[in-house]
């Protein structure tokens, strides 16, 4: 394997279309990309209402219309070149997608396990008012993705991604769409809906993106959810929202924390965990279940590899190993390698693709088995 190799192969597989854009827009060449267009759609379903959202054309405009009813004459000049260039790259684009070999959509690993423990202790826990589970973890340990399967699997369960542009009123109005109720007025009338709401039925709030949440909107969701709503409430976040949680009461603005750390159930620390060299969230079995598709299958040092990588802080962990696993795949490299990615091909993908988060890890095939505390000490 050269120095380029698998870039070279991620770089052959971008090439690869389905249509080729037409050098000049004759009738014919319009013709028949718009019989491959409406082929297309009609596999997989697509409406021409979609395909205009997606292709970036006005709601109002007729033109895609126009053109797969065959009447293109009616549609001229470099608007209309812009439209069949627009769909042949779409095409390829959802083409090349679906060609990815893909693993499972979700695995129940160990990692699922622990924060669906934490998620029915909460719940079980709560009786004349909610109790509140923590889920802490760097990026990368897939606490988005489990959350989202839990939430689809337990109807009873309210599933918010918060961002930093939310302010309270947002929160609060996020949280009653998701039940279907009003979100218009002031922050105390939705509040107020939430409440009767929420106060006799048998509800998860689980808000992710939490390390954001300012100590006067934790106290917030504690009196809504919590004790007004008799709600159980789960947060999820990195150690930035465990650093707000911890900080002392004593400290001027900060005394309502001591009623909220009073109602905490359980704190599931996802990067203390994954530190274990001996199993932590990321055993071998998990990471087989994870990574072994399309046929390729891991060796005993890939595997060690890629545990290593999910054991190493602020490294991407799950989401780095599959950004490398899948490049590999695409690039056609685990064929050249009888069908099994090894330790070599991986530290080669992260070189060669130059992933930030090679500066955190150690590179060198034979040594990945560096401890905790020096991959936390190299992070700096």
């Amino acid at each position: 394997m050269d120095d380029k190799s698998i870039t070279k192969g991620l770089e052959q597989e971008a090439r690869m279309v389905r249509e080729r854009i037409p050098e000049q827009v004759t009738p014919e060449r319009a013709k028949e990309v718009a019989e491959s267009l409406a082929a297309f759609m009609a596999e997989r379903n697509y409406t021409q209402a979609e395909v205009a959202k997606m292709l970036g054309l006005p709601k109002s405009t007729g033109m895609l219309n126009l053109w797969l009813s065959g009447k293109y004459g009616h549609v001229k000049g470099r608007t209309f070149a812009e439209l069949i260039n627009r769909a042949v790259n779409w095409m390829n684009s959802v083409a090349r997608k679906e060609g990815h070999v893909k693993g499972r959509a979700y695995v129940e690993t160990t990692i699922a396990k622990e924060i669906g423990a934490l998620i029915v202790q909460t719940e079980a826990f709560t009786d004349d008012e909610g109790k509140i589970g923590l889920i802490i973890g760097d990026g990368g340990h897939g606490k988005s993705h489990c959350l989202r399967a839990y939430a689809k699997a337990n109807r009873n369960t309210v599933y918010i991604e918060l961002d930093d542009c939310m302010n309270s009123k947002l929160i609060f109005a996020e949280i009653a769409a998701n039940l279907g109720l009003d979100t218009s007025g002031s922050l105390a009338a939705v509040t107020r809906r939430l409440i009767d709401n929420l106060a006799n039925r048998h509800v998860i709030i689980m808000l992710d993106e939490a390390s954001g949440l300012t100590v006067r909107q934790l106290n917030q969701l504690r009196q809504i959810i919590v004790v007004k709503s008799r709600c159980p409430l789960v947060l999820a976040g990195n150690r930035g929202l465990h650093k707000t949680v911890m900080q002392s009461t004593l400290k001027l603005g900060y005394e309502s924390l001591d009623q909220l750390t009073s109602r905490l159930m359980r704190i599931l620390d996802l990067d203390k965990i994954a530190a274990d060299k001996d199993g932590g969230l990321y055993t071998a079995e998990d990471i087989r279940l994870l990574y072994e598709y399309g046929g390729v299958k891991l060796t005993g040092d890939g595997v060690r590899t890629l545990r290593t990588i999910c054991r190493t802080p602020w490294s991407g962990r799950l989401r780095t190993c599959g950004h490398i696993i899948a490049a590999l795949h695409a690039s056609s490299a685990p064929a050249a390698n009888t069908n099994r990615i090894d330790a070599r091909l991986i530290v080669a993908a992260i070189e060669q693709l130059d992933l930030p988060v090679k500066v955190r890890l150690p590179l060198a095939t034979g040594r990945f088995e560096e401890t905790h505390e020096q991959a936390e000490a190299k992070a700096g």
